[in-house]
């Protein structure tokens, strides 16, 4: 076995996410887009995170399990609970923000970005860029069906 070399790669599909292969091995990841991805649409998509609840992600409920640790998906439950609006795009935005902010808790990052517009009929597009010290770390944009969830670019 090798030395750890990152997260396990997610991509956005049609359908949601997936792992990455090549030549028949799992590909890493080597950046942060495995841990936005997560960050965005992980958890239980039905848990907006205001207040505790039953819906959360079955594995905020393990034992020595830290509160910066749980996932909570804010973002999808906006895009998934409320219809396509001005204001809602601007929820969006925060809700993103929020859910990626453990990039500055942990001093990843210092400063993150998120902004969304309308594509077309009910596809929003969410950029995200996340900075230290103002080099950019990672950058992308998601293409999402609102209240269809993810549809990969």
């Amino acid at each position: 076995m090798s030395d750890f070399e990152g997260d396990v790669l997610l991509i956005e599909t049609s359908d949601g996410g997936d792992v990455v292969i090549e030549d028949g091995l799992i590909k890493p990841c080597k950046d942060f887009s495995t841990a936005v991805y997560l960050s965005l649409f992980g958890g239980n998509k039905a848990d907006d995170g205001k207040v505790k609840n039953s819906r959360t992600w079955w594995g905020n409920v393990l034992e020595d399990l830290s509160e910066d640790e749980k996932m909570v998906s804010r973002f999808q439950a906006v895009v998934l609970g409320m219809p396509l609006s001005v204001k809602n795009m601007r929820e969006a935005e925060r809700a993103a923000s929020l859910d990626l902010n453990w990039f500055i808790e942990k001093k990843i990052a210092d400063e993150i970005k998120t902004s969304g517009r309308i594509k077309e009929r009910n596809i929003f597009l969410l950029s995200v860029e996340i900075k230290k010290e103002g080099k950019t770390l990672y950058g992308e944009e998601f293409a999402l069906l609102w209240q269809g969830g993810l549809n990969g670019i």
